[in-house]
């Protein structure tokens, strides 16, 4: 598996974007947790039958469907190096994905949002389940990571 390519085909296919405010507090437990979106708003975002918007739970991820498919067959060579192939057949959640691709979490949704739209697999949050967006944040962070791919399609 080549990082950089990898790196470079979710570069050039996706974009993030941020669904608040660029700066958002909050209180977990009994610690204040400020965080910082340096992302252009959603409402920025490009639109169209062209682009793929994906809800990454903490981000939307734009998804240029044009040159997804310029990179489909680059995407499934790089994805046939993944190191640990069992359990990528199996669901994954973000934070399992990043240190096994050698890349940092904001990538990997990136990845898993290109990987949906292309119909290699389907992302799967308590949101997609009718969780509420606080609750679907909640089990996605704090350590849980339930934002996964599921229904690994390998190509041959």
């Amino acid at each position: 598996m080549d990082t950089k390519k990898l790196c470079d085909i979710v570069q050039d296919s996706t974009r993030v974007f941020r669904k608040g405010e660029s700066v958002e507090e909050r209180r977990v437990g009994s610690g204040d947790v400020v965080e910082l979106f340096g992302y252009d708003h959603m409402g920025e975002a490009p639109s169209g039958d062209n682009f793929d918007k994906v809800d990454m739970i903490f981000v939307d991820v734009v998804v240029d469907r044009a040159k997804a498919e310029q990179y489909r067959e680059a995407l499934a060579e790089q994805m046939r190096g993944y190191p640990q192939p069992k359990r990528l057949a199996g669901d994954l959640s973000y934070i399992d994905l990043a240190p096994n691709l050698g890349m940092e979490q904001e990538g990997v949704l990136r990845l898993m949002a290109l990987g949906k739209t292309l119909g290699m697999w389907d992302v799967t949050s308590a949101k997609t389940l009718g969780a509420d967006d606080a609750t679907a944040k909640q089990m996605a962070g704090q350590g849980l990571g339930f934002l996964m791919i599921s229904g690994y399609k390998p190509s041959e």
